[in-house]
């Protein structure tokens, strides 16, 4: 991977992940303290791309669309999912 540009988690906070590779698209899921597991690519006029990795608590995929990728999305969507989980179980 010498090739792979490193962002600074500052960088990863602020800035949209419209124009990422992959590589960067890991590294901002890591800085969010979460394990990558891939891209859905994009349905031209119906989706756009989600980038998607694990939940450790409710052992989910979780996914956040890629304009809405920064590292502090992925470390609080999991949060959210795990209150949706718990919502949903007390039914």
């Amino acid at each position: 991977m010498k090739d792979s540009k490193q962002l600074s988690d500052r960088n990863m906070d602020n800035t949209p992940a419209l124009d990422l590779s992959e590589t960067e698209f890991s590294s901002i899921v890591t800085a969010g303290g979460r394990k990558y597991a891939g891209v859905l690519k994009e349905i031209p006029n119906k989706m756009e791309s989600i980038v998607l990795f694990n939940s450790p608590r409710t052992r989910t995929t979780l996914g956040i669309r890629i304009s809405s990728l920064t590292a502090e999305a992925v470390r609080e969507h999991p949060a959210e999912s795990d209150a949706a989980f718990a919502e949903a179980g007390s039914k």
